[in-house]
């Protein structure tokens, strides 16, 4: 392009365009609200409610740029992944707290056989015990006490 050809583009006064809403006051809030935060309000009307309808109208100007539209985002989407990750993972997580209620339960089930076990050996550890003094009052044969 040659420069007056690039004036001439970027001298161009964007067009004042009136352009009628209709729809539910939600709607046309969101739209009033997409063309004001583009900064190219340039005033509307007062909402009116279609008689014996929900609906409202609103007439908006505002400045037409003969600017291409951006190009849409494209986005991403990752729910579907995140589920087939969390999922499991939280499936995973209760079974393992599930095993790991089980056992504690188990545990203090047979604790006092646990226990009595414990005190079976050391009784036997004490009867197997070697000295060189005279034993404490059991019978051994070592000393013929």
């Amino acid at each position: 392009m040659t420069r007056t050809q690039l004036a001439r583009i970027n001298t161009r006064r964007p067009t004042v365009v009136a352009r009628r809403i209709v729809g539910t006051p939600a709607e046309v809030a969101a739209s009033v609200a997409l063309v004001r935060d583009s900064g190219r309000l340039l005033s509307m009307t007062t909402p009116r409610q279609i008689p014996g309808d929900r609906r409202v109208t609103v007439t908006v100007r505002f400045l037409n740029h003969d600017r291409h539209a951006p190009a849409p985002v494209r986005r991403l989407r990752r729910g579907p992944v995140i589920a087939a990750i969390a999922v499991p993972a939280v499936g995973a997580v209760a079974a393992v707290g599930y095993l790991a209620a089980g056992l504690v339960t188990a545990i203090r089930g047979a604790f006092p056989l646990i226990l009595g076990g414990l005190l079976v050996l050391v009784v036997i550890a004490l009867l197997l015990r070697g000295s060189d003094r005279c034993c404490p009052g059991l019978h051994c044969p070592g000393c013929g006490h």
